[in-house]
């Protein structure tokens, strides 16, 4: 039976991305972290598509935390074929004024459980010969952000480690790349007020903010048997805005 990974499940991409993924007769890992009613919701959708929900929580800011997980999911699943590393934590922030404590959990959950859950999958998924993994990062990564400067250079960094990949599974069927949504309509952007959200608005080309099913959507492809070819990329799903 097909199995795929979604953190952070309990959000509106990863919920979004876990949707398109409930095909008939697969089974989705969900994770989840504090949002136990979110994924419980989230699972009963899941399985009304066919598929089998596994919910599993986990705290990702605990590197340590990332390995127990990884382990329970080998053990209850086997290695998934497809794994999305959607959770994250944000800031708003001048970086002198960002604690050490939330630049280390910045970087523990956006990169450091990415980093161990590669470790725990790749190698079960090199021994079969196929792969998808898919990370994600954020328009912000790529060119940067005001007083989220823990937040763009953890999603950077995922960038770097698609790269990385290349050199190391290149050529086993498996496959890494990076989403960097722009501006999602999720509860992120909820301290902007409408004139903020207006003048967001102007600056993207397509006139739009996205929706969690714009990322899903994309998702989907680089997840696909037929997004072989594409591996080490970071695609800009943003309407234009980092261009």
């Amino acid at each position: 039976m097909p199995v795929s990974l979604v953190t952070g499940s309990s959000g509106a991409i990863g919920a979004a991305i876990a949707r398109r993924l409930a095909l008939p007769g697969t089974t989705v890992v969900l994770h989840y972290h504090m949002h136990r009613a979110r994924t419980d919701a989230l699972a009963d959708q899941i399985a009304a598509l066919g598929a089998r929900p596994v919910p599993v929580g986990a705290d990702l800011s605990d590197l340590g935390a990332v390995d127990r997980f990884a382990e329970q999911v080998l053990a209850q699943v086997g290695t998934p074929q497809r794994v999305v590393h959607a959770a994250g934590v944000h800031q708003f922030a001048l970086v002198q004024e960002l604690p050490l404590s939330q630049w280390r959990n910045l970087q523990d959950v956006h990169l450091g459980a990415a980093y161990r859950l590669l470790a725990a999958f790749l190698p079960g998924m090199i021994r079969t010969g196929f792969g998808r993994v898919l990370l994600i990062g954020s328009v912000f990564g790529l060119r940067g952000g005001a007083m989220e400067a823990g937040y763009a250079a953890a999603k950077a960094g995922l960038s770097a480690l698609a790269r990385a990949m290349l050199g190391e599974v290149g050529r086993s069927g498996v496959t890494v790349n990076v989403l960097a949504p722009g501006a999602v309509a999720t509860p992120m952007l909820d301290r902007l007020s409408e004139a903020e959200l207006e003048d967001l608005r102007a600056a993207i080309p397509l006139g739009r903010l996205a929706d969690p099913e714009d990322i899903a959507a994309a998702a989907a492809f680089l997840l696909s048997e037929e997004a072989a070819y594409i591996s080490g990329c970071t695609l800009p799903v943003d309407g234009g805005y980092s261009i």
